[in-house]
């Protein structure tokens, strides 16, 4: 019957095996095409599978059926929201809210979609207008208290999500969240414990079948730490300025470590950290969420205690006055250093600039200066400029080359995303770095070029402080309103001169 083949893929998809879910799913819907609760699952596990099409293809198609199906509403929603369609989103949910002005869930997602427009006015309105209809709506206290986060307003943030979490205690999101706020106001040890939320969270963190230990903190005599990869590459660099303090201690204590990292780190981690074993990362993915593949630990030489890369700020940074400053934690190739200053050449000082991440689009687009404003940056800047924006197109520098009236030099013969040791020896012989928040600022700063990071608002990561207290070479530039680009960048010019 269908009922049974659609109860079972619910029972699949809530035990992530969506592939399967899918086939019991088809059963269902072979025998009733019309079955809305199936198109529904269906669109819920192809999102859940990153296929954003057919799942807006499912949730259309109940909407066809059933144009009052206000989860397909807000799922197609949420759909167009992650690729960047916020007005689309709002233009699909306002005339829904006209018919149930009450609804909590069309409250948050359009308060969600206007907080990525950037209308944090409206999208407060809408969040306080779902917690007027259900004051212990948990999404709706965190979105809140995100949105009053990143405004600074932080002892009402501190309120909601303390009540979210007591209303939803096992969503690890908000938990995470809630780090975010205990970090940026000094709380090191408060953010630190939440922080380990994330482990809770799926695909966060690589998945593994490690019969070891996990390591709290504890003396390392006897012990051989494997110390996990995490999180993408600017992460990795982020937390390996720990590596040699743990290295040390490791030493010190009649221990020792294998750090484990994304493949493009490897040569430069052993080279700067040469009492590790570094070996690089195997992971696949698994249903959709990465796993890790230790059948290589015991060629390593094995192992009998293990930790995350992210959480070893918690046994190591406990307050501010445990981050060494200054603190350079990455050692580039001599040789290949000197061989770019000589192609740099010595008539006066060389910047380099990074103005956006790999990845953009949608609320991401909002994180970083429009490339017009790097523009008129450049034409005020004084010294000869390098691109060390890892995958710039042609129509990128010329579009800045003409709007800044300057010569941008793009080195040549390197591949300035894949060979990260070569791009680390490559930044270290530039005089200063302009970076948009992206891992080539954690890269150039590891190195101890200093470094002006231009960023919307201020980053979890700077734990309140003007600068980055993981990678202290790096100085943190934000405008003084949303969207003021230009003082943001004056801060870097009168820093430069």
């Amino acid at each position: 019957m269908p009922s049974t083949a659609y109860a079972t893929g619910l029972k699949l998809s809530s035990e992530g095996r969506h592939l399967e879910a899918i086939g019991q799913y088809e059963q269902a819907l072979a025998q009733d095409p019309q079955d809305t609760r199936v198109l529904f699952a269906l669109g819920n596990t192809a999102g859940a599978l990153g296929m954003a099409g057919p799942a807006e293809q499912f949730f259309r198609q109940v909407l066809a059926i059933d144009p009052l199906r206000l989860e397909a509403m807000v799922n197609l929603a949420n759909l167009m929201r992650a690729n960047g369609q916020f007005a689309a989103a709002i233009a699909l949910l306002e005339p829904a809210l006209a018919q149930v002005p009450q609804s909590p869930e069309i409250n948050l997602t359009l308060g969600s979609a206007f907080r990525e427009m950037g209308d944090n006015g409206r999208a407060e309105s809408h969040y306080r207008a779902a917690l007027a209809a259900r004051p212990n709506y948990a999404p709706a206290l965190s979105n809140l208290a995100d949105l009053l986060c990143d405004r600074g307003e932080w002892e009402e943030a501190r309120t909601l999500y303390d009540s979210a979490i007591h209303h939803d205690p096992k969503n690890p999101q908000i938990r995470l969240n809630r780090a975010v706020l205990h970090l940026l106001t000094g709380a090191l040890k408060e953010g630190w414990r939440d922080y380990a939320a994330r482990i809770d969270i799926a695909g966060k963190v690589p998945a593994a079948d490690l019969r070891l230990a996990p390591w709290t903190g504890e003396p390392l005599r006897r012990k051989r730490l494997l110390v996990r990869a995490e999180q993408g590459v600017g992460d990795q660099i982020l937390f390996a300025s720990l590596i040699s303090e743990l290295a040390a201690r490791a030493t010190g204590e009649g221990g020792s470590v294998v750090l484990e990292c994304e493949p493009r780190l490897v040569s430069l981690f052993a080279r700067s950290f040469p009492s590790v074993c570094v070996h690089p990362a195997e992971i696949a993915s698994a249903g959709g969420h990465p796993r890790a593949d230790y059948g290589w630990l015991k060629g390593a030489g094995g192992a009998n205690a293990w930790t995350l890369m992210g959480t070893l700020p918690r046994y190591l940074r406990g307050s501010l006055d445990r981050f060494p400053d200054p603190h350079v934690f990455l050692a580039p190739d001599a040789a290949e250093a000197a061989r770019w200053k000589q192609v740099f050449g010595r008539g006066g000082r060389t910047i380099g600039i990074c103005w956006r991440s790999g990845k953009s689009g949608g609320h991401r687009s909002l994180q970083y200066a429009p490339l017009e404003e790097w523009g008129a940056f450049l034409r005020d800047l004084q010294g000869t400029i390098v691109s060390v924006q890892y995958d710039a197109t042609q129509e990128e520098i010329a579009a800045l080359e003409q709007i800044s009236r300057r010569r941008i030099i793009v080195p040549q013969g390197i591949d300035q995303k894949n060979e990260l040791d070569r791009s680390a020896a490559l930044l270290s012989a530039l005089d200063a770095v302009v970076s948009a928040p992206t891992a080539v600022s954690w890269l150039c700063a590891g190195v101890g070029t200093p470094t002006f990071k231009v960023l919307y608002n201020t980053s979890w990561t700077a734990l309140g402080q003007a600068h980055e207290p993981f990678a202290p070479a790096c100085s943190l530039a934000m405008p003084k309103a949303r969207g003021d680009w230009p003082s943001a960048f004056r801060k870097v010019l009168a820093a430069l001169s």
